[in-house]
Order: structure tokens, then sequence, then C-alpha cells
């Protein structure tokens, strides 16, 4: 009896041990379960985390190259802005040389004018009054100019040039000797002296011109007509070879060839339509 009930407990502990056994390995079980649980869900959370940092990087550097792109584009337009004002401004600048040019050339071709109206007008009451003369005393004789060429001058002096003078200045002092001394032979010398000197200066044309004008006050058409024509052909379209060929075309006339001055003036006007020598031309045809 003892033996049996010894027994019976012993297969009791044994049941009960195994039990307690079991419950600790399911428990463990439990909590690696819920720890690999854990640990997937951290995962997937740190992965959307980067998924999500990548990506708002990603698009932070696409919207910053759109604004880089966005930004060179409008750059570019600016600069190709500049640029043609820039070009425009350098078109408007060579137009408004042209005219002041032209506004000097008009200018000093008018006081040359008016200064050979001055001389022929000299030149009639010179004639008047030795007409006076020989008619209150017979015994003096009266000397009368051929036409078309003016009296002798003598006794003039054609300035020196300074090495060291420039282009400017050489031109004014050449300018002065012509218009306000009328010393043509000086002025026609100190313009060739400018031409030699600087015939790449945007003055050399100028100069050439009044090589011919002082050809022209001196009634030497045919020296005139030379220099006029060499101007015509060696600056092509240039403003000034528009008063060129007007001048040319008063020389022919005052030569007597008016024919040749005539298709001159409508060569003028077929060549430079808008400019002020066309309308010159036209009121002289």
């Amino acid at each position: 009896m003892f033996r049996v009930r010894f027994l019976g407990v012993l297969l009791l502990g044994l049941l009960l041990s195994s039990c307690v056994v079991t419950e600790q390995d399911l428990q463990m079980q439990r909590d690696l379960l819920e720890m690999k649980r854990r640990l997937g869900d951290a995962e997937r959370a740190l992965k959307e985390l980067q998924d999500d940092t990548s990506g708002g990087v990603r698009a932070h550097i696409e919207t910053l190259a759109r604004n880089q792109a966005d930004f060179q584009a409008e750059l570019d337009g600016v600069r190709v802005d500049l640029q043609s004002m820039q070009g425009r401004s350098g078109d408007q600048e060579r137009v408004n040389d042209d005219l002041r040019q032209d506004l000097v050339l008009l200018r000093d071709e008018l006081s040359l004018q008016i200064t050979d109206h001055e001389l022929r007008l000299a030149q009639l009451e010179t004639g008047g009054a030795a007409l006076n003369s020989a008619t209150t005393d017979p015994s003096i004789p009266v000397v009368v100019s051929p036409a078309g060429k003016p009296p002798a001058e003598t006794g003039k002096k054609v300035s020196s040039t300074p090495v060291g003078e420039s282009a400017p200045e050489l031109y004014e002092r050449a300018l002065k000797k012509i218009r306000e001394e009328q010393d043509f032979a000086a002025g026609r010398e100190l313009m060739e002296t400018f031409l030699k000197r600087y015939p790449g200066d945007d003055l050399a044309i100028n100069a050439a011109y009044w090589v011919g004008e002082t050809y022209y006050a001196e009634k030497n058409y045919e020296k005139a007509i030379l220099q006029f024509d060499e101007i015509i052909q060696k600056y092509g379209e240039q403003p000034k070879v528009a008063s060129a060929m007007l001048k040319q075309a008063m020389a022919f006339e005052a030569s007597g060839d008016k024919a040749t001055g005539r298709l001159l003036l409508q060569r003028v006007i077929e060549r430079f339509p808008l400019s002020g020598e066309a309308e010159k031309a036209k009121q002289m045809l």
C-alpha cells in the first residue's frame, strides 16, 4: 500500500514537472514571436521613413533643378535682350555720327558758298571801281580777269604741320584756313597732309571732300571733278558720297557741261533717295 502511494506521488510529481516546463517553453515562444513582430514593424517603419526621406530629397533636388533651368532660361533671355539693345545702341550711335558729320559738312559747305559769293561780290565791286576810274581818267588801263578764273594770289605762305599734331587738331586747322582765312591753297595742302598722315581716320572722307571744295572755290572745276570722283570711287555707299556726287554735278554744270551735270544729279536721286542731297538735286533739276 505504501509502495502504491509512493508511485502515485512520484507520477504526480513527474506530471506536474512536465507541465511547468511546457508552459515556460510556450511563454518563451510567445515572447520570441512578439519580438519578431516588433522587429518586423520597426524594419517596415524604417523602410517607409527611408523611402519618404529619399523621395523628399529627390523631389527637392528635382525642384532645384527645375528652378535652375528656369533661371538659366531667364538669364539667357536677358542676355539676348541686352545684346539686342547693345546692337541697336551701336546702330543708333553710328547713325548719330553720320548725322553729325553730315551737319558739319553741310555747315562747312554753306560757309564756303557764302565765302564764294563774297569773293564774287568783291570782284564785282573792284571791277566797278576800276570802270569808274577808267571813265574819269582814260589814261588808266582797266584790267579785267578772265571769266571763270579768280585773281592770282601772291605772297601766301603754306603753314607747316607739326609732327605731333593730332588728327582733329590738324583737320580743324586746315578747315580754319579754308573757311575763315579763305586761304584755299594752304587749307588744301593741310587737308592733303591730313590724308597722308591719317588715311584711316573717320575725318578722312571729310578732308578729301574739302580738297575738292577748294578746287571748286578756285573755279578749277576739272581738278574738283577729279577729286570728287576719287571720293565716289573710294568710299562707296557712305553718306558723304552723296555730297561729293552733288558737288561734282555742280562742277560739271559750272564748267559748261550741263548734260553731264544733270545726269549726275539724277544719279544722286537714284542712289541716295532719302538724303538731303537728293532733295537739292531735285530742286536743281
